[in-house]
This record gives structure tokens, C-alpha cells and sequence, in this order.
């Protein structure tokens, strides 16, 4: 019996010591895209995005988590996203003579606390005379503040745009310690020629699930295997 307890001990620290952390896909699918106005003199769209923008077009407590975009001519001159929910793709249209046009993201993460790491992407395929487009990423606090992770630009230019942003450990302890969960992103572009449009693809935000220390699993385990070969004894 004694052979056999050690045997099954040596196992479990062996599986512990291999154990790796899960990736976990939080970003939802998009299913749709609503119409959401919003007069912000275009920064929604450029570099200048400001988080009272994104909080009054995203954030009011009635607004549902979803995908959301500007709502065309009829507001202040924006531009209007589209999806395709079969390919998960997001189409920007380049908008001359308007403010330009967004996509953007409500969402909430559920047990924040239980994630190590964050990683946005998304890859953005624009026509080959395209406008400039720009992304940020914010997340909302207790207090109903929000909070830049990231953000970035790029101008005229026909290659493939593919970014990529590991949220740091220290806004991610902020996010745990100050958050509420609710997490923002805006895609934009304005300018271009007429007719053509962008596309988003490959938008994600993962998360990384803590796991124990192997070490610490180990200590545990075989503390547990110690504890059944007493009993055996007794």
C-alpha cells in the first residue's frame, strides 16, 4: 500500500509540475452591430479620442454590452460600420466630407480577478488608397471613470495593419483593484476615397488564467500523500 501511495504521489507532482496556464477568449462574437449617435467633432474617429467620449457613447449605465457604430450621415455626419457575423468581420467605409465612422465594443469581464494577463489584437486590411484609422482600449472604474490601456494611428497605407497589446502587470492589478469589469474599445478611420472600406478581422481580447505555482502544487500534494500513509500506519 505504501508503494502505491508514493507511486500515486510522484504522479500528481509530476501533472502539477506540467500544468499550464489557459488561454480564454473574452471578446463575444459579433452577432450584430447597433447604431449608437454620438457628436464628439470627430476625435471618436482620430487620435484625440478622449475618455468623456467614450464614456458618453459607450458607457451610460442602460447602454447593453455590445458592438455598437457611429450612425451615418443623419449624425453629425459619421459614417455607418457594418459586420459580417459568418466571416466575424467588421467593415469601416471611407466617408470623405464626413467625421468618419467607428465600431465599437461594450463589454464586461466576469471575475477579472481570476486572469493574469490580457492581450488585445485584431488585424485591419484597408483599401488601397485608405484613410487614417486608429484603435484604443479603455476599462471603467468604481467610480464610473474610465481608464486608456492603449491606444494608436496610422495613415494612408495599403499594407496590412496587425497590433497587437499585452495589458501590463501594473494596469492589470489596477484593473483588479479599481475596476468594475466593464472594458471599452474604439476602431475608427477618416478620409480615404470614397466607396472603399476597411476591414477588421481577428479582434480579440484573451485572457490568461492564473494557475498555482508547480512548486506550491507540489508541497501540497505530497504534504497530502504524507498525511494518507500516517493514516495507513495508525
Amino acid at each position: 500500500m505504501k508503494k502505491i501511495l508514493c507511486t500515486l504521489c510522484l504522479g500528481l507532482v509530476s501533472l502539477a509540475a506540467s500544468v499550464s496556464a489557459a488561454t480564454i477568449e473574452l471578446m463575444p462574437e459579433i452577432t450584430a452591430i447597433t447604431g449608437q449617435g454620438y457628436n464628439s467633432a470627430g476625435r471618436l474617429a482620430n487620435n484625440n479620442i478622449t475618455a468623456a467620449d467614450v464614456k458618453a457613447w459607450l458607457g451610460p449605465a442602460g447602454r447593453a454590452d455590445g458592438w455598437y457604430t457611429t450612425t451615418g450621415n443623419g449624425d453629425m455626419g459619421w459614417g455607418s460600420a457594418s459586420v459580417n457575423t459568418a466571416n466575424q468581420t467588421i467593415s469601416l467605409p471611407n466617408m470623405p466630407g464626413t467625421a468618419g465612422v467607428c465600431a465599437g465594443l461594450k463589454m464586461t469581464i466576469e471575475n477579472i480577478q481570476a486572469y493574469s494577463g490580457l492581450t488585445f489584437s485584431f488585424s485591419l486590411t484597408p483599401p488601397g488608397t485608405g484613410p487614417t484609422y486608429t484603435y484604443s482600449v479603455w476599462y471603467e472604474t468604481t467610480d464610473g471613470d474610465l481608464v486608456e490601456l492603449c491606444r494608436g494611428s496610422r495613415g494612408n497605407n495599403a499594407s496590412q495593419w496587425n497590433v497587437s497589446y499585452d495589458v501590463t502587470d501594473e494596469q492589470l492589478a489596477a484593473m483588479k483593484e479599481n475596476g468594475n469589469g466593464k472594458v471599452y474599445t474604439v476602431i475608427g478611420s477618416s478620409g480615404g476615397t470614397n466607396g472603399n472600406s476597411g476591414t477588421i478581422r481577428d479582434i480579440s481580447l484573451e485572457g490568461t488564467l492564473a494557475v498555482p505555482e508547480p512548486a506550491t502544487a507540489s508541497l501540497s500534494l505530497l504534504g497530502l500523500a504524507a498525511l494518507m500513509l500516517r493514516r495507513r500506519r495508525v
